[in-house]
């Protein structure tokens, strides 16, 4: 997978296009796929094989996460949505966190589009990624009646 995604970002490349790598480490050998190593050597190998951006998990906290972010070299990095999180609370707390650690953004389905009012919840990540906010000024934004 890694050669041909080699062979998509050159051909990217000579049309002008960027080139995104979603890099999720699997198998026996990664028992926790969060991990900040983990996700650090999942950031890295997206800047070795010359995506322009790269698609990872949370590593859980801000500080661990900027260490993949550092990881990616000019890479940017965009922070995947994973599984439907329990609260409003816990996935903004996330968002709020990768882009503290210097994310780019990111690229969700879930979290937006199983939501009971998807429009607030893009509107809330809106504030937290584009303004700055913090995760309670945004949860305001996503229960407001």
């Amino acid at each position: 997978m890694l050669q041909e995604f080699g062979e998509i970002q050159e051909d990217a490349h000579e049309e002008g296009v960027p080139a995104i790598a979603w890099i999720y480490p699997r198998g026996e050998a990664v028992k926790n796929d969060t991990s900040p190593e983990i996700v650090s050597y999942a950031a890295r190998a997206g800047l070795e094989i010359g995506a322009d951006a790269v698609k990872i998990k949370y590593s859980g906290d801000s500080t661990s996460f900027r260490w993949a972010v550092k990881a990616a070299g000019l890479a940017k990095v965009f922070m995947s949505g994973g599984p439907k999180a329990p609260t409003d609370e816990t996935f903004l707390s996330q968002v709020k966190g990768a882009m503290d650690a210097g994310a780019t953004g990111l690229a969700v389905g879930r979290n937006v589009w199983q939501h009971t009012d998807p429009l607030k919840m893009s509107n809330a990540l809106r504030e937290i990624i584009f303004n700055g906010k913090e995760v309670d000024r945004a949860l305001q934004m996503v229960i407001a009646e």
